[in-house]
């Protein structure tokens, strides 16, 4: 807020929230169809020959992932796609974050102690 006037500062306020919201929602696009593409397929490929059959209420169902005992080869291989699907997800979050970390070393630096303060009834 310190490169624009008073005035201005309502439309920053909002290009500021739009850029956000926007950003937000192609990263949670990126997020979905990385999980809708990548996890059906690690689960599928990890899941055990006689949970196989199982595979699309496995898939869709939280409830019967966890109903699965910990340290059993399918609940491992559940685990096991969930943690490769996350991994992939969080390098790509990374790689993307590059380009947020360069539009922040292209900012301007203003020396805030320079600017006048606003003095007197404000509307």
């Amino acid at each position: 807020m310190a490169v624009c006037s008073q005035g201005e500062i309502p439309s920053l306020m909002a290009m500021e929230t739009m850029i956000s919201s926007v950003g937000g929602s192609i990263g949670s696009a990126i997020a979905a169809g990385m999980w809708t593409g990548i996890f059906p397929v690690k689960l599928l490929e990890y899941l055990p020959a006689e949970s196989q059959g199982d595979f699309a209420s496995i898939y869709g169902d939280l409830t019967v992932q966890s109903g699965y005992p910990v340290g059993s080869a399918t609940r491992d291989s559940i685990n096991l796609a969930y943690s490769e699907t996350q991994r992939l997800m969080l390098i790509t979050a990374t790689c993307l974050y590059i380009i947020t970390l360069g539009s922040v070393l292209m900012w301007k630096d203003v020396n805030v102690k320079k600017i006048n303060q606003v003095k007197g009834t404000v509307f």
